[in-house]
Order: structure tokens, then sequence, then C-alpha cells
């Protein structure tokens, strides 16, 4: 039976295989003397530092390694991490070091740990330390770092940007009615006091300059209700879909009585959303439901399905239906796939208004139609609303 601490191997074998296992290690392992001179350094610290043996052994000092902090300052001669344990016989952990190597003419970046060999009285006879190349995660926090200060810049920028551009709309949108007021109650009155000495054409000229007038102020107002939106602070509440769908259909009540149209509305949950943009969503959609009738009944169904983390609404019509490769083109801006504006009024800013109302609350929004067929709008609303 073997006796505690024996060891079958002999004294040049244990050396031996400690020898191969610190020289294997991927981490440095450098040992200093009481007089911070080196007395030992394995091949993973040589080849971090780009040091050979030679030039290290027994050296006391990295003052011409040029090793500096984080924040670009220079590491004084107490400042490293041999020193420190020597006047406070204390380990250190986690010192990083920015280590020059001139052979190579670069910086490696080290993560630094270094222990205490005490003697029998409790002085520091050794220092142990050892570090890892840290360089690699150093170019990537950097990286990082520039990109989430270049986002912050741009976010900054566009949060400026967005701000003028609502100013600016604001203002636009509000000096411009007038001289369209001007323009159009000028043109009327043009045309009462001298219609009896103007012909035809003349009488169709002013027609066409008061009926495009008024397209633009209702553009104007259009483009100043999208700009609003993305200024919207009403909080999230509990809203009951059910209520926002019929209070919609009241105020469509005489053009639904007109066209015959019927509306057929699923049982609705209640949802956490912004409760007046809800009515603004439903009425852009129940307005295009209406408005792009195929000339029959109009029908219009209203459904939601509740899934795992979100609600999915629906509105279907059995109206004019729009062609498949148009259905993103819709919701931009301005976009009007209808060039005929006497069969079909609008500015083309109602479904851009929509998205943007699904946005805000987190959600998406799309539709599948075929032309003459249809058209079924969907969106979604998350379950929970996060805090803007």
């Amino acid at each position: 039976m073997k006796e505690e601490g024996c060891s079958i191997f002999s004294f040049s074998e244990n050396k031996q295989r400690i020898d191969t296992l610190i020289n294997g290690l991927h981490i440095g392992v450098l040992v200093q003397g009481s007089g911070s001179e080196i007395l030992f350094c394995n091949k993973a610290a040589l080849n971090m530092l780009g040091l050979s043996w030679d030039e290290l052994n027994g050296r006391s000092s990295f003052a011409d390694c040029n090793i500096i902090h984080e924040d670009g300052t220079s590491f004084s001669v107490l400042d490293h991490p041999g020193s420190r344990v020597l006047a406070t016989k204390r380990a250190v952990a986690n010192i990083i070091m920015g280590v020059y190597r001139p052979i190579t003419k670069d910086r490696v970046w080290l993560l630094v740990n270094a222990e205490p060999l005490l003697d029998d009285n409790g002085n520091v006879k050794e220092v142990i330390s050892s570090f890892s190349d840290i360089t690699e995660r150093k170019s990537i926090e950097e990286k990082l770092t520039s990109l989430y200060q270049s986002l912050e810049s741009r976010a900054f920028e566009l949060a400026t940007s967005n701000a003028d551009l609502q100013r600016f709309v604001y203002v636009a949108t509000h000096d411009l009615q007038e001289p369209l007021r001007m323009v159009t109650s000028f043109t009327q009155l043009l045309k009462k006091k001298y219609e009896k000495q103007l012909d035809e054409q003349a009488i169709e000229y002013i027609n066409y300059a008061v009926e495009n007038a008024s397209r633009m102020k209702k553009l104007i107002l259009d483009l100043l209700e999208y700009s609003q939106f993305s200024s919207n602070n009403e909080e999230f509440v509990q809203t009951a879909m059910n209520n926002v769908v019929k209070d919609v259909t009241t105020l469509f009540s005489k053009q639904i009585e007109g066209l015959q149209a019927e509306l057929i509305v699923s049982e609705l949950p209640v949802i956490k959303s912004k409760t007046l943009l809800m009515h603004q969503l439903f009425e852009k959609l129940v307005s295009n439901a209406l408005k792009y009738h195929n000339g029959g009944k109009p029908v219009i169904k209203i459904d939601c399905k509740e899934n795992d983390d979100h609600f999915l609404f629906s509105v279907n019509d059995n109206g004019i239906g729009i062609d498949p490769k148009y259905s993103d083109r819709i919701f931009v801006l301005f976009q009007r796939l209808h060039r005929d504006k006497d069969a079909y009024e609008g500015t083309g800013v109602g479904l851009a208004i929509s998205k943007k109302i699904v946005e805000l609350h987190n959600g998406s929004i799309w539709v599948r139609s075929e032309k003459g067929e249809g058209s079924t709008f969907y969106f979604t609303i998350p379950k929970e609303q996060k805090r803007a």
C-alpha cells in the first residue's frame, strides 16, 4: 500500500511532467522573485509578450514595454500586478494591461491575475502571475462601443430631424391653408359675379380650380393628421373593441344606410391599446371598405382570433379588391391605385395612417386580396404593450 505523499515517479520525471503541463497551457504563467526579477515564464507567456526567454530572464522591469491602462494612461512601476502583490502581500485579480510588442509593433491586451507565495515568516518570496490574451475581445468591445455611439448619434439626429419635420409639417400645413382658402373664396366669388358673362369653358375652368383647391386642402389636413401620430402620447388602456366598432358604425350610419351595407361583427376582445387611435384605425378600414364597393350591397365582416401573445384582427369586404402586386404599395403615403378621383375620393393617406397606428401598437398590418374579389385587411396587436 502506497504511503500518503509518495510518488511512483522520480523527481526528474515529475519535473518533466510539470514543465509539459505548464508549457501546454493556453494562459501565460510568469514567476517573479522577491526583487521583482523574472524567474520563470511559460511558452504561452513568451508568445503573448512577443519576447524570448533570453530577453526576459532576470529582468525586473517592464518599463520599456509601454504598458497602458484601458483609458490610455501609462502603468507606473507601482501599478504593475507583481509590484502590488509584493507591496501588499495580497492577490490582485482582473487587471487589464495593454502591452506594446516592439518586434511586431502592435499592442496585446492581457487580463492579469497575481498571487503571492509566502515564506514561513509571511514574507513574499515569489509572485505567480497568470494572464490571458483578450485582444480580440477588446477589439470586439471597441467596435461595439463605436457602433453604439454611432447608433446613439444617429438616433439623436433622427429625433432632431423628426422634430424639425413635425414642426415644418405643422407650420406648412397651417400656412398653406389660408392661401388655399383665399383661392377658393375668390374663385367662387368670380364665378358668382361674372357667371352670366362667362362661357361654359370658363365656368368649367373655375369649377376645376375650386375642386382642386378643395382636394389640396383635404391633402394638407390628412398630412397634418399623419404627422401628429409620431408624437402621440396617449396611454395604453384596456379597450373594449366591440365598443370601438359600435362607435365607428354610428359614425358611418348614414353612409351604411345609403349603400344598404351590412356589417357583421364577431365578439371582439378587450385589448390594451390607445383607444382613440383604435377608433381612427377602424374608421380608416371601414371607410375604405365602404368606399371601394363593387356597386352591389357592401358586406363588411370584422373578426378577431386570439393567439398566444397577440390578437389577430381582420376586416373583410366584398368590394373591388386589389391586385396583389400592389399589396405593399397601398400602405405608402400618398400612394393611390385609382386615378379616377371622381369615382373614388381620397388622398392616399388613410392606409399609411392605419399602418402608423398599428406600428405604434408594436403590431403589423397587411392585406390579402384579388382584383374583383374583395379584400381582407389583417393587423396584429400584442397582448402586452411595452412602455415607451
